[in-house]
């Protein structure tokens, strides 16, 4: 099955809320950080909100800078090309908002919040949500490795 996880932002004004979408495998940080950053920096042209917008626009059966149109999955799912093999190709339901104290209660192991306002990305556990993994701050497209500038 892989790892499991959530991807998203916090609120744009109430930073105790989180706006997620549910990534069913390859959500460990040695893998999504710099597919992250990847989607980030070569999809998105460094463009967070963009990004965050387009990570929040489906569930995912996994996130990938190199899916292409052509990618295949057997379920049926549908590929976004840059971004992920998103999960059923009917509409989403929103994301789901999650008070910052309820993370422990996710069922997902990590969690990727890319913030828009200091355009950077955080890595939770949730196993100990008060304290980051680690945060990456994101640079422009053109002087950064698909690793990102970890902090």
């Amino acid at each position: 099955m892989g790892t499991r996880g959530y991807v998203g932002r916090p609120d744009a004004t109430d930073p105790t809320l989180l706006h997620l979408r549910y990534v069913h495998s390859d959500a460990v940080p040695e893998y999504m950080a710099p597919t992250l950053v990847a989607i980030q920096q070569v999809t998105f042209a460094g463009d967070t909100t963009a990004t965050v917008t387009a990570l929040l626009s489906c569930v995912w059966a996994y996130l990938g800078a190199d899916v292409t149109a052509s990618n295949a999955f057997p379920a049926g799912d549908t590929p976004v090309p840059g971004v992920g093999m998103a999960i059923h190709a009917a509409p989403a339901d929103p994301p789901i908002t999650v008070p910052t104290h309820r993370i422990g209660e996710l069922s997902g192991q990590w969690i990727y919040l890319l913030d828009p306002q200091t355009n950077t990305l955080t890595v939770l556990s949730t196993d100990d949500p008060a304290n980051p993994a680690a945060t990456y701050t994101f640079t422009e497209p053109s002087t950064t490795a698909a690793t990102g500038g970890q902090q």
